[in-house]
């Protein structure tokens, strides 16, 4: 057995291993919801349970998928990056505007507007972006861990990195950074750094990395959902680290809207990162992708396998190969043989002479007959002879 053939059989088995994988998954899955199951089944079974008077059988059949509102074009994706833009520049310009304002910021009026607050539109913008991240990110954890070759289960990335942009939403508005800051201090009896902003940064950095790294190897094939998340890595920790004061000096690093900017782009930019990797999931699991050459040719490897495993449970017959020239050989030269004559043709003339009389309709009928049976037994001893 050559390598290509046995690296074919294990790659077979694995992907087998993978569905049986996914199949105890489902059948866990349908086994803890046993009330609504039941249920279900009762309604499938009592025909007047499943009939509305207001709505028709097409109500839920005919609904649209999760996956179907993800778009696929990416002019799509070009706009919703600048609206996020545009809505950045817009909350920094209201902080402006309000920093202008004179006597109605001394009378504590517009706060929404300041960025350094914890419930401002700035906060608003950061935790509902982080959550819509969080949301699409189960999405694209929901179609993802269909695939037959990830033998590991590196899919499950997906629900940390939801669970992550769902705490990170939280904290912006509740401000739990500043409570971990405030807890750890008062534990500890000391900041470490400044004000102790470090009690919070250093898990914060950590985590991130860690958990972008993995999320840029899984990426890795589209690379435009990697590039957006290699950039919200940038923003994110950019403004950690101006919040620290580490890098950059302190008329930038106490400035809120180069901090608030920062983070308000990166969390942008994750939103990005996971509506550009849920629409690659969903046109692969749609095989609208052009596949790689190796791919390409273990599609057709498998293609051809299963043409062969078919034609195997096919019924053949015998069939009479055509007359095929021989293969030239050096031989004596000798007198060439004579052709064979052709039959003659079926005639009643020669048979009327021998007898000497003119045959009837029924003799030359009998004739006749007898001279096909005749000429049919000689064929089919010339086909045995060619067999």
């Amino acid at each position: 057995m050559s390598w290509n053939c046995s690296s074919q059989f294990r790659r077979s088995g694995q992907r087998d291993d993978r569905r049986r994988l996914l199949l105890s998954e489902e059948l866990c899955r349908g086994s803890g919801g046993g009330t609504s199951a039941r249920a279900w089944s009762a309604n499938q079974k009592d025909p007047f349970l499943r009939k509305s008077p207001h709505y028709g059988e097409e109500a839920l059949t005919e609904q649209p998928r999760i996956t179907d509102l993800i778009p696929r074009r990416l002019p799509a994706y070009l706009l919703l990056f600048t609206l996020g833009l545009a809505s950045i520049a817009g909350i920094e310009g209201l902080h402006v505007w309000r920093l202008g304002g004179g006597s109605i910021t001394a009378i504590g009026g517009f706060a929404a507007f300041d960025l350094a607050g914890t419930g401002g539109l700035a906060a608003w913008f950061l935790s509902a972006t982080l959550l819509a991240a969080s949301v699409i990110s189960v999405l694209v954890y929901a179609v993802r861990r269909y695939r037959t070759d990830d033998y590991r289960g590196y899919y499950r990335i997906w629900l940390w990195a939801a669970t992550c942009w769902l705490v990170m939403s939280i904290d912006a508005t509740a401000g739990l950074r500043g409570e971990i800051k405030d807890l750890m201090t008062q534990m500890t009896g000391t900041a470490l750094h400044g004000d102790g902003t470090l009690w919070w940064a250093v898990p914060y950095l950590v985590l991130l990395t860690a958990l972008g790294s993995r999320l840029v190897i899984d990426t890795w094939p589209a690379r435009l959902s990697t590039a957006a998340l290699c950039t919200a890595g940038a923003c994110l920790a950019s403004a950690a680290v101006m919040q620290l004061g580490l890098v950059a000096p302190e008329s930038v690093a106490g400035n809120p809207m180069v901090t608030k900017g920062a983070e308000m782009l990166g969390s942008w930019m994750l939103l990005m990162a996971a509506a550009l990797h849920a629409r690659y999931v969903a046109l692969d699991a749609e095989g609208l992708l052009p596949l790689p050459k190796a791919d390409r040719l273990a599609l057709a490897d498998d293609e051809l396998s299963a043409e062969l495993a078919a034609s195997e449970n096919r019924e053949w017959i015998a069939v009479d190969s055509p007359h095929q020239s021989p293969a030239p050989v050096l031989r004596r030269r000798t007198a060439a043989k004579p052709k064979p004559k052709p039959e003659p043709e079926f005639d009643t003339a020669d048979a009327e002479a021998s007898i000497g009389r003119k045959l009837t309709k029924q003799e030359k009928k009998a004739l006749r007959q007898r001279l096909m049976r005749e000429r049919l037994q000689r064929e089919q001893s010339q086909q045995r002879k060619w067999a």
